[in-house]
């Protein structure tokens, strides 16, 4: 079972840009509000499958609307498990 990942972006722009581009591109994604663990100051956040991680980020990078970040829940904490540059993830 792939856990889901949680997109959060710096500005409600770029969460409604990627919606948008997560749309076109077929992939499934909810968006929700952002978790208050998270820091961030748009309330809105894009909820994926943790199996489209590696698609749903080549995507946002070749449209250059980059995340603060792709966190995961584990035990109440929410832990960065993906940043668009990074190159593993």
């Amino acid at each position: 079972m792939t856990l889901d990942v949680v997109l959060v972006f710096p500005t409600t722009h770029l969460t409604l840009r990627a919606e948008r581009s997560l749309r076109e591109a077929g992939i499934g994604h909810r968006t929700v509000m952002k978790p208050r663990k998270i820091s961030s100051d748009c309330g809105l956040a894009i909820r994926i499958a943790g199996s489209d991680l590696q698609r749903c980020r080549e995507l946002l990078l070749a449209g250059n609307v980059l995340p603060a970040g792709f966190y995961r829940e584990a035990g109440g904490q929410w832990d960065v498990v993906a940043r668009v540059g990074d190159e593993q993830g």
